[in-house]
């Protein structure tokens, strides 16, 4: 009975050790019997395991040119007195007569819109006792913008506004009236720019480009003035250059390679 025990402790001995045993055995794992590894991202490109790209990220680039279709000036008429009732009054009278002058040159009512219009109060002084050494001075400004939709016609429509009254001419700036026909052009160029740059990207590193995987605009197109070309309006009094303007887009395309 005793000998029985005794072959029965050291068989179940026995598979306790076998197990402890085949637990501390390694066992393989994918990457220690060869298996392929994930995708390493370097330096912004998806590469192999081998430094092979498998992503290639272009810019593109889009500019159209051309010639402005509208102008923008900014005008006014400013008058003074001892009395403020008479500079208002005086201001209003000559501030109609240059609005009615703008209007005979083609500007439409809704073209012509108040920029701002101040009455300042301005005291002499002498400036080394600081007293004052005369009545308070009243000045009255007001500004318009105006927009001309015949560039042909600025120059002579600015000289009827001086004519008629108008003593400050602030600015005159230049835009497109549709911009967007405009940018739209200038999208499509860049993205074929950006799809001739990755071509030859991907036939100097001897692939050949897959799906495209994103898409994304990176500038926003704003007219941009270029340098002033010698493209006068036929204006006698006030020659006025137009130029260009430019519109650019840039884009950033990521294609897959294989």
């Amino acid at each position: 009975m005793k000998g029985r025990r005794w072959l029965w402790l050291l068989g179940v001995g026995g598979m306790i050790g076998w197990l402890l045993i085949s637990a501390c055995r390694p066992v393989a794992t994918p990457s220690s019997a060869g298996a392929s590894r994930a995708p390493d991202i370097r330096a912004g490109a998806l590469v192999t395991p081998e430094g092979v790209p498998t992503a290639l990220t272009v810019l593109g680039v889009g500019t159209v040119r051309a010639r402005p279709d509208q102008a923008v000036v900014t005008l006014g008429v400013e008058t003074e007195g001892e009395a403020l009732a008479a500079a208002l009054s005086e201001n209003n009278r000559r501030a109609s007569t240059v609005l009615a002058a703008l209007k005979e040159h083609g500007v439409a009512e809704a073209d012509i819109q108040t920029a701002s219009f101040q009455i300042q109060i301005e005291e002499p002084r002498d400036p080394q006792t600081g007293r004052r050494t005369g009545p308070p001075v009243y000045r009255v400004t007001h500004v318009y913008t105006v927009i001309f939709r015949d560039l042909d016609r600025v120059g002579q429509g600015v000289d009827a506004a001086v004519a008629a009254g108008a003593n400050r001419v602030d600015a005159i700036a230049f835009r497109i009236g549709d911009p967007n026909r405009l940018a739209m052009e200038a999208r499509r160029l860049a993205a074929e720019d950006a799809k001739a740059r990755a071509q030859a990207l991907a036939g100097a590193l001897g692939a050949q480009l897959g799906r495209i995987v994103s898409i994304t605009e990176t500038a926003i197109p704003q007219p941009v003035p270029m340098a002033r070309a010698p493209a006068f309006a036929e204006a006698a009094a006030v020659p006025v250059a137009a130029g260009e303007l430019e519109i650019t887009v840039q884009i950033q395309v990521t294609w897959e390679l294989r």
